[in-house]
């Protein structure tokens, strides 16, 4: 018998998903879905609508608005019926699967054939589980709170990957047998800079302040996706395309040449 053909790894492309990929937060759009079932009492829907508004008039910092929502969440989860989230998180599947960034869609079609996709996010397992795989994701981590034995969230983390995107990313490198060769990421904020400087070929995608920074020193492309505009700046200058073509300008971003990035 011939010696068995060990697969070849492809490369890896790892995406973040909110505000990144989604158009909004899934974690936001699941909490909307638990207040419209009734899974979550409505008078704290009134918390979290003073909340949302607090951000949209830009009164809090978009961290702290994450961290509001979050907590909102945790708090209130705590006792409820996972079959109930789920049927939550089938709401925000129906509703929002292709409210997407025009860039970062295109971004992923262009890499599917080659690369192998992932995402990494804070989102919760029981939305990503059902849009990872539609999107043409072949893993996701994401986060996974405990269940008690009748089916009722303990309000314990079991996984929480967005805790450390660089480790959940090395582990699954490690765990394929794989490496960063020829590698791409895609983030949106400052958490995800350990994860975009371990890749050959990182990407800030509408970056807040302290990612943009980083970018700016490390010679990363910023992309930028403003009504029907996308704008890739690099190096001081900015080319613009039209959303329509967004291929081409995934095509183009991919293509750029960068200066070497020293990978931990």
């Amino acid at each position: 018998m011939g010696k068995k053909k060990i697969p070849v790894s492809r490369p890896i492309a790892v995406f973040d998903l909110d505000g990144s990929l989604m158009r909004e937060q899934l974690l936001v759009l699941l909490t909307k879905e638990c207040f419209d079932l009734q899974i979550f009492r409505r008078v704290a829907e009134v918390v979290f609508k003073q909340v949302r508004l607090t951000h949209r008039d830009r009164k809090i910092t978009f961290e702290t608005y994450d961290r509001q929502v979050i907590d909102l969440f945790s708090t209130r989860i705590k006792g409820k019926l996972k079959s109930d989230v789920e049927v939550a998180a089938k709401q925000v599947y129906d509703k929002h699967r292709d409210w997407l960034y025009v860039f970062t869609r295109s971004l992923l079609d262009e890499l599917k054939p080659t690369h192998e996709c992932i995402t990494i996010t804070g989102a919760m397992q029981e939305v990503v589980a059902r849009l990872a795989p539609y999107w043409g994701f072949e893993h996701n981590y994401s986060t996974e709170l405990e269940v008690d034995d009748i089916g009722r969230y303990t309000g314990v983390s079991k996984a929480l990957p967005v805790a450390d995107k660089r480790a959940a990313l090395m582990h699954h490198v490690d765990s394929r047998g794989a490496n960063l060769a020829n590698s791409v990421a895609l983030g949106d904020t400052g958490s995800d800079i350990p994860m975009l400087a371990a890749v050959e070929r990182p990407i800030a995608f509408n970056p807040n302040d302290v990612l943009a920074d980083c970018a700016e020193k490390n010679d990363w492309p910023i992309v930028l996706e403003r009504k029907d505009c996308i704008y890739v700046l690099k190096d001081g200058a900015s080319k613009r395309f039209v959303s329509t073509d967004a291929k081409a300008a995934a095509r183009y971003v991919l293509a750029l040449k960068l200066r070497g990035n020293d990978r931990a």
